[in-house]
């Protein structure tokens, strides 16, 4: 399981997070991209069955209660529900409870849990002390409906500019001369796709294991999108530039590692109820 890189640190209101937004569940044409609530309560249900490992199914009352989180979150900062379900699957498995504690010199230095795999680096009052969960306590952190807050927050915080990239450029100084240095500008994702940050926090990892999370996250994304009927254009038009050598370029349709094989296979047997006509479709 992946967690994301610790939070920049950044003081934000909590009003932001907990100001509620109404999200449409009639059962008319969804908008572009977004299904209806019930229709995304339906998938989160359907796939919650088939990615639980001994945990009990979610109750169809409390997948509504999680559909409506997300369509809250997906509304307010423009994030697609499929990619916020996508990075669900990834970062938790969809169980609400999971949480990984990491230990520095015999103490408590962070936690990373909830359903989106939230990082709280603990002070010693046990508050937070990072980023966009900075002053929130870790049992706030891990309220369902919060912790897919600060997820959805977090992926439009690195789609908007919150991740940085060194660019080399040429000035001269004050005697004229030409010189050669580094700056960091707002990342532009040129060879990645945004929720690579959710991982690799503001600086992209092109290297190494690492470099794969953008495309595990993207072929789930991709499923979930299918799987409902929605929209599929932001990641049909996503750039991605991995490639591994002797074998095909990866694609969002096309899952390598066998969990993300098995995890799709998932997401199409869920035979989730929903109606729509997906675009952009891959081939």
């Amino acid at each position: 399981m992946a967690f994301p890189a610790a939070l920049p640190a950044r003081v934000v209101p909590r009003t932001e997070i907990h100001t509620p937004v109404v999200a449409s569940s009639s059962p008319g044409q969804p908008e572009r991209g977004m299904p209806t609530q019930d229709c995304l309560a339906n998938t989160i249900c359907a796939v919650k069955d088939r990615v639980r490992w001994r945990v009990p199914a979610w109750k169809p009352a409390f997948c509504q209660k999680i559909a409506h989180a997300v369509l809250e979150s997906a509304e307010r900062y423009q994030i697609p529900p499929a990619l916020i379900l996508a990075v669900m699957i990834n970062e938790s498995d969809m169980n609400e409870a999971t949480f990984r504690i990491t230990v520095r010199n015999r103490a408590i230095y962070a936690k990373d849990g909830g359903l989106m795999g939230i990082r709280c680096i603990v002070d010693k009052q046990g508050h937070c002390s990072n980023g966009h969960v900075r002053g929130m306590r870790w049992k706030e952190v891990m309220d369902p409906a919060t912790n897919i807050a600060l997820g959805a927050r977090e992926l439009a915080h690195y789609r908007d500019g919150g991740g940085v990239t060194k660019l080399t450029v040429r000035t001269r100084d004050s005697k004229g001369r030409l010189v050669v240095r580094q700056k960091h500008v707002p990342c532009a994702h040129k060879n990645h796709a945004y929720w690579a940050h959710y991982n690799h926090g503001p600086h992209y990892i092109d290297h190494g294991p690492a470099r794969h999370y953008p495309h595990h996250i993207g072929v789930l994304y991709y499923a979930l999108a299918r799987a409902m009927g929605v929209d599929t254009t932001e990641v049909t038009t996503t750039r991605l530039t991995v490639n591994d050598p002797g074998r095909r370029p990866r694609t969002f349709d096309h899952p390598v590692e066998a969990r993300y094989q098995k995890l799709c296979q998932a997401i199409r047997d869920s035979k989730s109820a929903c109606a729509g006509v997906t675009t952009a479709v891959l081939h």
